[in-house]
C-alpha cells in the first residue's frame, strides 16, 4: 500500500502519464445509473486498485479538505474494527446515506446492481470461516457470528437507462482495463495476484497509519471484543488525524 511518501510521486505519476484521465474514461464506459442512495452497499467498502485509490485521493484533497480529518478516523476505525464490529459502514459515506466521494467511487461500487452476478464480481465477504479459524487458531480470537455470516443484500434500488442488467462481461473487461493502468504503477506479478486490489478504506488507512499497525491490529481487535473499546485504537486515531495530507 501507499505511505503518505510514496503517494505524492505516484499521483504525480499518474497525473503526468493520464492514468487518472483513462481510468475515468474507463469509467463513463458503464451505463448510466441512478438509485435510492439507500447506503446499503456501504455496509462493506468494496476492493479497488490504488490507480483508483489515487484518482479518489486526488478529489478528496480538491474537493473535501474539511472531511479529510473525519474520514481518515473512520478509515482507520474501520481498519482495526472491520472484523469485530458489524455497525461499521464505509468512511466515505456522509451523514445524510450519501457518498462523498460519489463522482470517483471504485468501479468495484459502480458494479454494484449492475449485474446479475454481481457478489462474485465485487468480491464481497468470501472464506470468511477459514479467515475467522485463522484468527482464532493464530490470535485467540473469535470473530462475531454476525460478522462471520454476514452476506450483503442484492440491490434493488439501482435503475439503468435502458431498465436492463449489464452483462457480466462488461464489467469484467472493465477492470481487466484497470489492472493494465495499474500495472504501469506497480510490477505485473503483483497486479496478476491482486495485493494491491484491496478494500478502498485500506488504501486511506494505510497512508495513514505507521507499518506497525498491520502488526497490531490483532491486539486491538482482542481488546475491543474484551472491553467494547481499545486505548491502543484511540492513540492510532489520534496520530492519524494529526498527519497533514
Amino acid at each position: 500500500m501507499l505511505s503518505l511518501d510514496k503517494l505524492y510521486p505516484q499521483l504525480s505519476y499518474a497525473e503526468k502519464n493520464g492514468l487518472l484521465d483513462k481510468l475515468n474514461s474507463i469509467y463513463k464506459g458503464l451505463p448510466q445509473t441512478d438509485c435510492e442512495r439507500c447506503g446499503t452497499c456501504c455496509t462493506v467498502p468494496p476492493p479497488a486498485y490504488i490507480v483508483e485509490y489515487l484518482n479518489m485521493f486526488r478529489y478528496m484533497k480538491k474537493n473535501l479538505s474539511n472531511f479529510i480529518p473525519e474520514m481518515v478516523e473512520k478509515a482507520v476505525r474501520f481498519y482495526f474494527l472491520e472484523l469485530v464490529d458489524i455497525s461499521l459502514k464505509c468512511p466515505f459515506l456522509g451523514d445524510d446515506q450519501l457518498c462523498l466521494v460519489y463522482p470517483v467511487r471504485p468501479l468495484s461500487c459502480r458494479g454494484y446492481g449492475l449485474s446479475k452476478k454481481e457478489k462474485a464480481f465485487l468480491g464481497m465477504r468470501g472464506e470468511m470461516e477459514e479467515l475467522a479459524e485463522r484468527y482464532r487458531v493464530q490470535h485467540d480470537i473469535i470473530l462475531p457470528r454476525e460478522v462471520v455470516d454476514f452476506q450483503l443484500p442484492e440491490c434493488g434500488n439501482v435503475r439503468l437507462e435502458d431498465s436492463k442488467k449489464v452483462p457480466t462481461e462488461l464489467l469484467e473487461v472493465s477492470i481487466s482495463y484497470i489492472a493494465q493502468l495499474e500495472s504501469q504503477l506497480f510490477p505485473t506479478e503483483l497486479v496478476d495476484k491482486e495485493y494491491t486490489f484491496v478494500p478502498y478504506v485500506t488504501h486511506l488507512a494505510l497512508t495513514v497509519l505507521s507499518e506497525g499497525a498491520r502488526v497490531r491490529r490483532p491486539k486491538i481487535m482482542k481488546e475491543y471484543l474484551e472491553n467494547g473499546s481499545s486505548d491502543r485504537l484511540d492513540q492510532f486515531i489520534k496520530k492519524a488525524r494529526a498527519v497533514n495530507i
